[in-house]
């Protein structure tokens, strides 16, 4: 009897060991493609919807806690605080924008990525003189429940020179 209770003890302790000692399988090759392909489609989607002019599908990118890095302005948090700043950019005269995604990373656990991209924009100034950007982005994604892409951090910089101070 005292050999089966030892054993007992011996095959839990082995038994927790082994269930401690597993880690989640990592997404199979073919799954980290197909995320990083879903990734890119999206944002390519996303920069499509921008050519509408419209916040709304916009801004219908982004995830409910989302923070938007805006160059030469404060962050924004939330969908409310973004769908402002994205109404300002919109309201630009003359806007034309587009970017698009050059590299797509997946994490291993496959729920975050992120993409590196080039934005173009142009526009006319409060003067009524044409501008025109380029530059860089970069774009914090995190999968939903559903299995779609919603972007969590969007940030983008210009590649252009800052204009002197006075």
């Amino acid at each position: 009897m005292e050999r089966l209770i030892i054993g007992a003890k011996y095959l839990g302790l082995g038994c927790l060991l082994a269930v401690l000692g597993c880690k989640a399988t990592p997404p199979s090759a073919a799954t980290q493609a197909a995320d990083e392909a879903a990734v890119r489609q999206t944002d390519e989607d996303w920069s499509k919807a921008a050519q509408s002019k419209q916040v709304d599908p916009w801004v219908a990118f982004y995830a409910d806690d989302a923070v938007l890095l805006p160059p030469n302005d404060p962050k924004a948090t939330g969908k409310d605080n973004i769908r402002k700043e994205i109404g300002l950019l919109l309201g630009l005269p003359g806007l034309a924008l587009s970017w698009k995604p050059d590299k797509v990373e997946v994490s291993r656990s496959g729920d975050l990525a992120y993409t590196q991209g080039t934005y173009e924009l142009s526009a006319t100034d409060a003067h009524g003189k044409a501008m025109t950007d380029h530059g860089k982005t970069l774009e914090i994604w995190r999968k939903q429940a559903d299995g779609s892409w919603k972007c969590i951090e969007d940030m983008w910089s210009s590649n252009l020179p800052a204009p002197p101070t006075a």
